[in-house]
């Protein structure tokens, strides 16, 4: 008799969640559903009680909830799945939404250095000095392509999955292009214990960013 295997968990947690998330990334919700069980929390109580008893192949935090103030309960749980080997993205309407504390909250809560960066379209390509998640390769990844992100400032050379092309230039319909800085980094990425901490600051759900996550995923 032919077993089944069950599909692994992906886990949406959406403490800030606004009612238009699921049409704007009804792709990426696809993409996902196709190979994994897609479990979501809209609490930090119920995040908690679903990762007690649940270990998921990645956690997606999809907004700025997870900033603000009395989750550190929450926090501890999350930092604790990384520590012993699981991934967690921050993403869809996270750089979209979160506030200032983008500055203080990935270093306080994960030991990296990542500050708000700046705000702006570019066209982007893999990190040949990359650090992916154990088992993802680069070839997952999709090639050059032009996305309007939150970066970020700050990140080592090997936590930046995405860096601009060479001689990039912001695009914009309303402003004169400009060099984009080379520093910045709209999607980064770091190995923490066991796990995978990773920021996509893609800010219009671009195809290629789907493939992105779901590549950091597992999927």
């Amino acid at each position: 008799m032919a077993v089944t295997l069950e599909r692994p968990q992906v886990f949406l947690l959406c403490l800030s969640f606004q009612s238009f998330l699921d049409q704007q990334y009804a792709s990426l919700i696809d993409g996902i559903s196709q190979s994994a069980q897609l479990k979501r929390a809209k609490s930090a109580a119920g995040a908690i009680r679903y990762l007690d008893t649940n270990t998921p192949k990645a956690i997606v935090v999809t907004d700025e909830g997870l900033t603000k103030p009395g989750n550190t309960d929450l926090l501890t749980r999350i930092r604790s799945y990384l520590q012993n080997g699981g991934v967690v993205i921050f993403g869809l309407h996270f750089p979209s939404f979160v506030t200032d504390t983008f500055d203080s909250f990935f270093e306080e809560s994960f030991g990296v250095t990542w500050k708000r960066g700046n705000y702006q379209r570019g066209t982007f390509q893999v990190n040949d000095l990359y650090t992916l998640p154990r088992g993802v390769v680069a070839s997952s990844l999709p090639s050059a392509y032009s996305m309007k992100a939150l970066h970020v400032r700050g990140a080592k050379p090997q936590e930046k999955l995405f860096v601009p092309v060479p001689g990039s230039k912001t695009q914009s319909m309303v402003f004169a292009p400009a060099d984009v800085d080379q520093s910045q980094a709209p999607t980064v990425g770091a190995r923490i214990g066991n796990g995978f901490l990773a920021y996509v600051g893609d800010v219009n759900g671009e195809e290629e960013s789907d493939a992105v996550i779901l590549a950091l995923c597992g999927l």
